[in-house]
């Protein structure tokens, strides 16, 4: 057993299900890129004939695969190229700008091609995206420095300082815990401070079943609108999995 591994996307998803609602499934996402009609992979305005052909793909056309993001993008598939794309686990789908499902990641503040962890979990009654908390907004500057302390005084609070340190710095040392990677043996694993993001009723969800991009296997959430968002699974036999939960199997 691997000790260090952080917690899984199940356990993190049932954090936030809400009473009465059911978890069927949850996935980690890192980094998206767009395949939407008009659109180029970084969401931009479709600019010439390369790109022309992606945004067909979500509707079954075009050779736009997960793993071959670097050709659209670079123009070429040099792997050994120090500034090559990484490549997409997850891609968002859409008949047009603006679709549900690129209105949706575009709440998320996350640009497309970028590697930001993200938790999509789909429960009985949504389709929601989590990430951490974000950052509060910092503390207003100080107002005017108290009366300087006495030559003394500085003195004094240097002496601490040191002996503080010598302490901390002693409880390291005599500390003999194990350690898992973050996680502190004796210590409980610590949870991500996880918040929603955004969100889709489950009622805007068309189907969720399983696809091959040019044999790359996908699990598939469609909307009523045709957008929708193609998660990339380790084997079809997974995704077909992932799908008999979403129809309720055990």
């Amino acid at each position: 057993m691997d000790f260090s591994r952080p917690l899984g996307p199940g356990l993190l998803a049932r954090q936030h299900c809400q009473p009465g609602e059911r978890l069927l499934w949850a996935v980690r996402g890192q980094v998206f890129y767009y395949d939407v009609d008009g659109l180029d992979p970084l969401g931009q305005p479709r600019k010439n004939a390369l790109v022309r052909g992606v945004g067909a793909v979500g509707r079954g056309v075009g050779g736009f695969v997960l793993t071959g993001i670097g050709e659209v993008l670079l123009g070429g598939g040099n792997d050994s190229s120090s500034d090559k794309p990484p490549e997409a686990d997850h891609l968002i789908f859409g008949p047009r700008p603006g679709c549900l499902a690129e209105a949706t990641v575009a709440r998320l503040g996350v640009a497309p091609g970028k590697r930001v962890g993200r938790l999509w979990m789909l429960t009985s009654t949504r389709l929601a995206v989590l990430g951490p908390r974000p950052a509060p907004e910092p503390p207003p500057e100080p107002g005017p420095a108290p009366q300087t302390r006495s030559l003394l005084g500085k003195a004094t609070g240097f002496g601490k300082g040191l002996l503080d340190v010598g302490r901390d710095i002693a409880k390291i040392v005599a500390d003999t815990r194990r350690t898992y990677g973050s996680h502190v043996e004796g210590e409980p694993v610590p949870v991500p401070d996880l918040v929603p993001l955004a969100e889709i009723p489950r009622q805007r969800i068309a189907a969720v079943h399983a696809v091959d991009r040019k044999r790359e296997p996908c699990l598939r959430v469609s909307l009523v609108d045709g957008s929708g968002v193609d998660f990339r699974l380790a084997d079809p036999e997974l995704a077909a999995r992932v799908v008999e939960l979403t129809n309720g199997a055990r």
